[in-house]
């Protein structure tokens, strides 16, 4: 069997797909189209990565989120049958397609959307200070459960979680493994839903309620579609077109919250930078949350002394955007 994506036919995904016929489901081969998905969805990531970059010195959680979507991915690339596993390390099923899908990728990214609205409600709910223990002991429970999950599927049989299968050159899944993997994720999903609820009429400054209901809206919809195409077509890494579907639909789509979230303040720390810093300001005084967002100017930089404020603030624009405090506490995105 091959071990590199191609964008023809090879002779070992010809054999790959004879080999299927003894089975029962008939295999579309790996080809261009694969190849072609593979380029774009790794364009659209080199754009964000080049975008996190500019954005990294304090909005961490979206950092993380863009570096939880490429894991993801690789574990997609892996699990959906789009490159070519005999003799490479993507054979190890545990490896890429619970630890790093699953666990490292699709957890990580859940979870993190859950952390950026659990910090909301305690900054504009229950008023602490956001970085404190209180934070982040949720989601280092959450990250022990995960772990725990993962260490479980090592130590059970491979017959048990997941399996390599030669002939077709993909992962089979346990069917009771693969229902306790779903419930894990549901579960991650049911508390991202209800932390929203707790939100859902906080002052909207930068729309940071409406952020997160669509960042949750968007979760539901890609689990929701990955429940229906393990159950009603399992065999979807089979067929190109539903393997690319599905593989397009869980990044390009997910990929929409990023941008959602930060493509605003970028763009406008990028282009529009003193406008946007005294709008920014204006929002602020008109929600009167100038304490929550640590802001304390008087009026828009508009004189040379408040020029030299506002440079100064510029800097961090973007990073504003993405932080509130209250007291010495400061929320990052």
């Amino acid at each position: 069997m091959g071990n590199h994506l191609s964008f023809t036919i090879t002779e070992s995904e010809l054999a790959r797909q004879k080999a299927s016929e003894d089975i029962g489901p008939t295999l579309e081969p790996r080809g261009t189209p694969d190849a072609i998905m593979i380029i774009v969805i790794a364009l659209v990531y080199v754009i964000d990565f080049i975008a996190t970059i500019y954005v990294l010195e304090n909005p961490i959680i979206m950092a993380c989120v863009t570096v939880a979507n490429i894991i993801w991915l690789v574990g997609d690339l892996q699990a959906n049958g789009h490159v070519p596993l005999a003799n490479t390390p993507m054979a190890k099923c545990m490896v890429f397609g619970v630890w790093l899908r699953f666990l490292l990728g699709v957890c990580a990214v859940f979870s993190l959307v859950s952390l950026r609205t659990y910090g909301l409600y305690r900054v504009f709910r229950r008023n602490p200070p956001y970085h404190t223990l209180g934070l982040y002991l949720p989601f280092a429970i959450y990250c022990l459960c995960s772990i725990f999950f993962g260490i479980i599927s090592l130590v059970l049989q491979p017959t048990q979680t997941a399996k390599f299968n030669p002939q077709l050159d993909l992962c089979n899944y346990n069917a009771d493994y693969l229902i306790g993997i779903l419930l894990f994720l549901w579960v991650t999903v049911a508390i991202g839903v209800i932390l929203q609820w707790k939100i859902r009429n906080i002052k909207s400054s930068f729309n940071e309620s409406r952020e997160t209901l669509i960042a949750n809206i968007i979760v539901f919809i890609v689990l929701m579609f990955a429940t229906v195409m393990r159950y009603a077509l399992p065999i979807y890494p089979l067929k190109i077109s539903l393997r690319i579907i599905n593989t397009c639909l869980n990044h390009l789509v997910r990929n929409s919250v990023w941008w959602f979230i930060m493509g605003v303040p970028l763009y406008k720390c990028l282009f529009d930078r003193e406008r946007y810093l005294n709008q920014w300001i204006f929002k602020l005084r008109k929600d009167g949350l100038q304490k929550e967002y640590n802001v304390v100017l008087d009026s828009t930089a508009t004189s040379s002394h408040g020029a030299a404020r506002s440079h100064k603030m510029q800097g961090s624009l973007l990073r504003t955007n993405s932080v509130a405090s209250k007291g010495a506490g400061h929320f990052t995105r």
